[in-house]
C-alpha cells in the first residue's frame, strides 16, 4: 500500500481529555489540506448520566463510536480515508461504526485506520492527530453560551444528547444479537 496519506479526502478524528476523565470532553474531526472541521462536546454531567444509566464506563469506545457516527454521518462524501485517535480500543471503535453504518454503502468504501496505523504506514512515530487542537476547542468552547465561544477558530458544533446517545446504543447492541 503507497498512499500518499497528506492529500485530500483524508479526515482526522482526536478527542480532547478520554471520555472516562472527570472533565468535559471535545470530539472533532479535520479535513487535512482544508479549514474544515466539526466537532461536539460532552459534558460531565452527560457522562455520568450515561456512566448510570448505560454501564457506558464499561465500554467507552462505543460512546467514542457514536459521537464519531453523528460527527460524520452527514459528511460522507468530503472523505476517504478516516483517521481515528487511539484514545479508546481502536478495534471496538470500528466494529461500532461498522455497525452503525451497516445500511451505508458511502461508507463501506471508507478506508478506516488508527493514528498508530498511520505512524506505521508513513514511518513518523512523533506524527499527531491533525484534529488534536480542534478538539481541544471544542471540548473548552461548545458547550458555552454562543457569546462566548465566539473567541478563537469559529465552531461549527453539532448537538449531541443523552437520547440521541442511548437510542444509538441500544441499536449497536439489537444488531450485536443479530450478528450472533
Amino acid at each position: 500500500m503507497n498512499k500518499n496519506f497528506n492529500r485530500d479526502g483524508i479526515m482526522h478524528i482526536d478527542t480532547s481529555s478520554k471520555l472516562y476523565e472527570r472533565k468535559n470532553t471535545g470530539i472533532a474531526y479535520k479535513l487535512i489540506k482544508s479549514n474544515k472541521h466539526k466537532g461536539l462536546g460532552l459534558s460531565l454531567k452527560l457522562k455520568k448520566e450515561l456512566e448510570r444509566d448505560l454501564n457506558a464506563n464499561s465500554d467507552y469506545a462505543r460512546i467514542y463510536a457514536i459521537c464519531i457516527y453523528y460527527l460524520i454521518k452527514n459528511d460522507l462524501d468530503l472523505f476517504d480515508t478516516l483517521i481515528i485517535c487511539g484514545d479508546e480500543n481502536i478495534n471496538l471503535v470500528k466494529n461500532y461504526l461498522r455497525i452503525l453504518f451497516s445500511d451505508n454503502k458511502d461508507y463501506q468504501k471508507k478506508e478506516v485506520k488508527s493514528i498508530y496505523e498511520l505512524r506505521k504506514i508513513t514511518g513518523n512515530k512523533g506524527l499527531k492527530s491533525y484534529a488534536d487542537n480542534i478538539a481541544s476547542s471544542y471540548r473548552k468552547r461548545v458547550l458555552k453560551s454562543v457569546q462566548r465561544q465566539q473567541t478563537g477558530i469559529p465552531l461549527n458544533p453539532i448537538k449531541i444528547n443523552y437520547r440521541m446517545i442511548c437510542n444509538k446504543w441500544k441499536e449497536i447492541k439489537e444488531k450485536m444479537k443479530e450478528y450472533e
